[in-house]
């Protein structure tokens, strides 16, 4: 027979030097050393081994000097465990490790199982010895009948608890539990689709390959310990034997899941699946396996031993917020009193989250109220569970999340009505508020102007409406005034030349007497221009015509104007006023400076607006100085006057002359002159 301790340095030689490229495999460890694509080929195999796990009707396991690896049966009388047989057929994948198919096997004698090979946990997690013959030892924790008539050993092998599976019925070992075994079996396990290791397990042919190296002590000899004793320091390392413990029942949850308080501490207690759950308030003693769960130790696979009806619900614990975050009453029944902050409901029950101060708890609860609503202040009752754990310090842990689990309705009490202000109507209120605000601003800032606008028009009408006064005013004025006296003196005039005289005298009285008339007539028109309204419309080619027979009827130079066929459009009476005194200014210059035998007055609308031109044959002057002001002398502020004009009406005004050669003066007036501000 072959040496187990001789398989690892095979095992390494084969790995480092890749699968054999030969036509026909001879060993065990060369079908498993095969990758699954290689395998998958069906390479061709012819080996020798002993049988250590037969499964019919479809596999065999086999060994030999090197390895373990299976065959398909398909269905034909398998070989009994401990035969050697010859087996002879094509590599295939496997689940886990490549195996043979297609195979043909004989019998070859009965040389008995091989030795087994000591394995420990690592060895089985690494699948090591996979499909080989192995034994380990551990402590029997529970033991159940599975529904293929097989029997179910959970085995504790200090670290970790694997699954044996042995192929009889549970009965014969019902006296195991607690009880330190040697088991012998095949090493397996459950493998996933990524051909990964999940969890190994062993497999036994009958209660046989289960050797008791120490018996369980009898129930009634199990030491009694208080919460505080379990998985504390020990001499001789912690226990990891069943202990007795009694207490009062505090909750009871599915799947055996039970709190005691047990000397004024509350532990949590895993019950083996076909014990039947006790009531709230219960006395009970049960023995069960310590085991250090996330926070503090419990009791797993425990069975009760004893138990007597009470009667009396547990009081709970009334607790701070601080110290149940501090792990200080793990696994107790407590109160605690907090605001709810948030609600959510699911088919399993509601969540909720309270706080108080700057902490906060989750809470598991079974049901709650339908009105039940954030903001409530409520009473909460149940088992305080520390769900995960965090390194504070170097030796020291502290809770790191906290749950309170509530078993029915009556662990919630509401001592205080949420108020009608919600987060959500806080948050609804804000938004309208901050909406309302702004509407309000924009309609604030909406006023203003509005107030602004019609500030300015008021302003602008009580300024126009003083205007008017007082042009009204100056026309009075000049009617009751000027034009009075210019009448009255007109009639002198007119008595004088009726006198007779001698003929120079004559000439120069009927000279005053069309002087004057022409300043009657000028008066007259400014009167009406101030009695008119700035705003309304007036007629500039009647206005110029006025100003035309004013001056043909002396003996000065000839006058004319040009006008467009299609009329000019309606103006303001001030823009017509303007226009028309700056025409009056050019004649007037024309006649006195210029010596002019003829003027032309044009009028034209294109694209830039309206165009004034007067033009005249006079012997012309220097343009650039008389008009600027450089040359300013007492009296001569006509051109002056004639830009303030233009600027007033939003007009442009320029002169062209040369010396000999007349003079032409343009006035530039744009679609949408400007306004006139009224002072």
């Amino acid at each position: 027979m072959f040496r187990p301790s001789s398989l690892p340095l095979l095992a390494a030689g084969l790995l480092l030097t890749g699968a054999p490229a030969v036509a026909q495999l001879h060993t065990a460890l060369e079908v498993r050393s095969l990758p699954p694509e290689q395998a998958e080929t069906g390479l061709t195999v012819d080996l020798r081994g002993i049988v250590v796990f037969s499964d019919p009707p479809s596999t065999i396991f086999l060994q030999d000097e090197t390895a373990g690896t299976f065959f398909r049966l398909d269905g034909r009388v398998p070989p009994a465990p401990g035969s050697e047989v010859r087996v002879v057929g094509a590599t295939m994948p496997g689940l886990y490790l490549p195996g043979i198919h297609e195979a043909t096997f004989e019998t070859l004698g009965q040389p008995g199982l091989p030795a087994a090979i000591p394995a420990t946990l690592d060895d089985l997690l690494s699948g090591r010895y996979h499909y080989q013959r192995v034994s380990v030892e551990g402590i029997v924790r529970t033991i159940a009948s599975n529904e293929e008539n097989t029997a179910l050993v959970r085995l504790d092998l200090g670290s970790r608890v694997i699954a044996v599976q042995v192929e009889t019925v549970a009965e014969g070992g019902r006296d195991l539990v607690d009880a330190r075994v040697r088991v012998t079996g095949l090493a397996a396990g459950e493998v996933n689709h990524r051909r990964q290791l999940v969890e190994p397990y062993l497999r036994c042919r009958d209660w046989s390959d289960l050797a008791v190296v120490t018996p369980a002590r009898p129930v009634e000899e199990i030491d009694d310990v208080s919460p505080g004793e379990i998985l504390t320091f020990a001499v001789g390392g912690s226990m990891r034997h069943r202990v007795r413990l009694g207490g009062t029942v505090l909750a009871a949850f599915g799947e055996g899941e039970i709190f005691l308080r047990s000397e004024a501490s509350g532990i949590a207690v895993r019950l083996v699946e076909t014990e039947r759950r006790p009531e709230i308030g219960d006395g009970v003693v049960v023995v069960g396996f310590p085991e250090m769960d996330r926070f503090s130790a419990r009791l797993a696979d425990a069975s009760i031993v004893s138990r007597r009806a009470e009667g009396d619900d547990p009081a709970p614990l009334a607790v701070e917020l601080d110290d149940l975050l501090e792990g200080l009453h793990d696994n107790d029944l407590v109160s605690i009193e907090a605001d709810l902050v948030e609600l959510y409901r699911s088919e399993r029950g509601a969540v909720l989250l309270l706080r108080e101060g700057a902490e906060s708890l989750r809470v598991e609860a079974p049901s709650v109220p339908d009105d039940l609503a954030a903001g409530a202040r409520i009473r909460a009752t149940g088992i305080a569970v520390v769900e995960s754990a965090r390194r504070s310090g170097e030796y020291r842990a502290e809770p790191d999340r906290v749950v309170l689990r509530q078993r029915g309705p009556a662990d919630l009490a509401v001592l205080r009505a949420p108020t009608w202000w919600t987060t959500r109507r806080l948050a609804t209120g804000l938004v309208v508020f901050l909406v309302a605000t702004v509407l309000a601003g924009l309609w604030i800032v909406s006023l203003r102007r509005q107030v602004v606008r019609q500030t300015a028009a008021l302003r602008h009408r009580i300024e126009h409406e003083a205007v008017l006064e007082e042009r009204q005013r100056l026309a009075r004025e000049f009617h009751d005034t000027l034009e009075q006296q210019l009448a009255g003196l007109t009639l002198r005039l007119d008595a004088a030349v009726a006198k007779g005289g001698d003929e120079k005298l004559r000439g120069f009285l009927e000279g005053s007497r069309s002087l004057v008339s022409r300043i009657q007539s000028e008066t007259r028109n400014l009167v009406s221009d101030l009695r008119q309204d700035p705003g309304e419309a007036a007629d500039l080619v009647g206005a110029l015509g006025e100003l035309l027979d004013q001056g043909n009827a002396g003996t000065g130079p000839a006058l004319s104007m040009i006008s467009p066929a299609g009329g000019l459009p309606v103006l303001p009476s001030r823009t017509v006023h303007h226009l028309r005194m700056i025409a009056q200014e050019s004649v007037t210059n024309a006649i006195k400076h210029a010596d002019a035998a003829t003027i032309v007055l044009s009028l034209a609308m294109d694209d830039g607006g309206l165009r004034m031109t007067i033009q005249d044959d006079g012997r012309g002057f220097d343009a650039g100085a008389e008009t600027s002001g450089q040359r300013r002398h007492s009296g001569h502020f006509g051109c002056m006057g004639m830009r303030e004009r233009c600027r007033k009406i939003g007009a442009e005004i320029a002169w062209r002359s040369v010396p000999g050669e007349g003079t032409t003066v343009t006035v530039t007036l744009p679609k949408q002159p400007t306004q006139e501000v009224v002072r």
